[in-house]
């Protein structure tokens, strides 16, 4: 994207061309409930939801700045507690950055035989829990910006990434970002993606396939 001038006038207006991204992305979340008993395989579309849409950077800050996932300790497990949400009691164990026209499921047909880059991170709850969780935040806003900024290697074959907190109470925190790229990114194109990241994120990825 060509750079802006952020030394602006409060009244000075910005060409919408100016700001306009590549692509239009979609956030989703992903839901657990509280009590998961009853939970089956095929409640997950249910407790997928598209919260928000965006085609160009202002909107997507706009947004960023409001929403309570900025702050991961205020979603996803913080060193202490497991946060819950809605009347329905439900946690939030992922947060989703997708093109628009593409769902973050194994089943949507754009994702269908394409891979997974997967960077892991983890730690103790008896470690500095505070600079953990603000550095994987750092990460990821980070990552937010390479993907939606096109800046990723060979972002054209990749269909979004997911932040997804495995964390199971009283045990280590663990906090995962996925890439999902499509089938037609070839196998030397995903290894330079996996080491590019390896180096930005301080990360070792594994790489599986979506299905």
């Amino acid at each position: 994207m060509e750079k802006l001038d952020t030394d602006l006038e409060e009244t000075a207006t910005i060409e919408k061309s100016k700001v306009l991204l590549n692509r239009e992305w979609s956030f989703w979340e992903n839901y657990e409930p509280k009590d998961q008993k009853d939970q089956k395989e095929s409640d997950y579309s249910k407790l997928l939801k598209e919260i928000f849409t965006f085609n160009d950077i202002i909107s997507f800050w706009q947004f960023w700045n409001h929403y309570p996932g900025n702050d991961i300790k205020k979603i996803f497990f913080d060193g202490e507690y497991l946060h819950y949400f809605f009347k329905e009691k439900y946690r939030i164990i992922a947060i989703n950055v997708f093109q628009k026209d593409i769902r973050p499921e194994w089943e949507d047909k754009k994702n269908s035989k394409g891979n997974i880059l997967t960077l892991s991170y983890t730690t103790k709850k008896n470690e500095d829990i505070d600079d953990f969780l603000t550095q994987v935040s750092k990460n990821w806003i980070k990552l937010i910006c390479l993907l939606i900024g096109e800046a990723l290697p060979n972002c054209e074959n990749i269909n979004g990434i997911r932040f997804v907190d495995k964390t199971k109470f009283n045990k280590s925190i663990i906090f995962k970002y996925e890439i999902w790229v499509n089938s037609i990114m070839k196998e030397k194109e995903l290894d330079k993606l996996k080491e590019y990241c390896n180096q930005e994120f301080e990360c070792q990825g594994t790489i599986k396939p979506i299905n």
